[in-house]
């Protein structure tokens, strides 16, 4: 009973204060709900109110439902997923993939083949049995001749007292049959040095050389130096050598077993090659710069050059160009007049 008196006591006091609890409560406990119909009920039911007495329904609603709700959900999700999914993923991704694969298998794969193929020649690459053999290049010069040629089948000089005349024909110069002429008349044999396409060009002048008493002896094919043909394995230098072996066959029905290194060029891998397969690299101790068919000297520009390197023994090397073939009969005198013979290389 002292309860209700209590509460019809409050209930009088709070109706002579004029004070209405109710309208507000319901805006705050339900988030929702807009702040305009709360804030018109205020002014109907109080229309002569000051505005100390509306301030406590405006300012939870701005708070509660504009300011806190609104800036919290929008603008850290759109910010926080915007920055970190964009940057990371297109960092990465780019980055150690494009690196890795790149540096590593393009340096490894292409040192280790040379490495466990070649104790000698570890960054050449070459492979096969004559991997371990030096292909370092070597250029014949005949004055100062390479001694260790002897060590693989290499000659330069032959018997004393004797000359041994050679020619090389990488194509047709148009004098063959003039020298091959001379030749016959004053009855010199000379070795001939022919390449494949030589052969398949003019097969009537290297049958007319053996059958006169010449020889004939391999030049490659295509004028191709031992060195880069035998860079990467024996394969290259080997097949070239065959296909002078059946072009010369064909046209001829013989073999030879004389080589002459395409530009004096040579190396010890090409020579055991070729000295394997059976064959003599025959090089030359005396010569001149007669081979320019555009820069041809005179006769006597060319014995000037060529008698002082002359020795006794020595493989003379000529090319059958114009004048080469004026001289061929002057030369002849001249070194039967110093006591030589000539010879055909054994």
């Amino acid at each position: 009973m002292t309860g209700l008196i209590s509460l019809g006591l409050s209930a009088m006091i709070l109706a002579g204060c004029n004070i209405n609890l109710p309208t507000s409560r319901p805006a705050e406990s339900q988030p929702g709900v807009t702040t305009a119909g709360s804030t018109a009920t205020t002014a109907a039911t109080k229309p002569g109110t000051q505005s100390s007495q509306t301030l406590p329904e405006t300012s939870p609603a701005t708070t509660a439902i504009e300011t806190q709700p609104v800036t919290v959900p929008v603008t850290v999700p759109a910010t926080i997923p915007a920055t970190i999914p964009t940057t990371k993923p297109a960092t990465k991704p780019a980055t150690k993939p494009a690196t890795k694969p790149a540096t590593k298998p393009a340096t490894k794969p292409a040192t280790k083949p040379a490495t466990t193929t070649s104790t000698k020649t570890t960054t050449s690459g070459a492979t096969g049995a004559y991997a371990d053999i030096s292909n370092k290049r070597y250029e014949w010069s005949y004055g100062y001749p390479t001694s260790w040629v002897t060590d693989f089948s290499g000659h330069w000089n032959y018997s004393s007292g004797k000359l041994y005349l050679t020619m090389d024909l990488g194509y047709e110069m148009g004098y063959t049959n003039v020298i091959l002429d001379t030749l016959r008349d004053k009855g010199v044999k000379v070795t001939f040095f022919v390449t494949t396409e030589y052969i398949k060009e003019n097969p009537g002048k290297v049958r007319r050389m053996l059958d006169e008493g010449h020889k004939v002896g391999n030049h490659s094919t295509k004028h191709i130096n031992m060195v880069k043909l035998a860079e990467t394995s024996e394969d290259p230098l080997v097949e070239n050598t065959k296909k002078w072996e059946a072009a010369y066959q064909e046209a001829t029905g013989r073999t030879s077993h004389l080589y002459r290194a395409p530009e004096g060029v040579f190396s010890k891998r090409g020579m055991t090659i070729l000295e394997d397969m059976g064959y003599d690299i025959i090089f030359w101790g005396a010569a001149y710069a007669d081979y320019d068919e555009n820069n041809q000297p005179s006769v006597e520009t060319a014995k000037e050059k060529l008698y002082k390197f002359i020795s006794s023994g020595d493989v003379v090397l000529l090319h059958p160009f114009k004048t080469n073939s004026e001289l061929l009969p002057e030369f002849i005198d001249d070194m039967r007049g110093r006591g030589y013979d000539f010879s055909l290389v054994p």
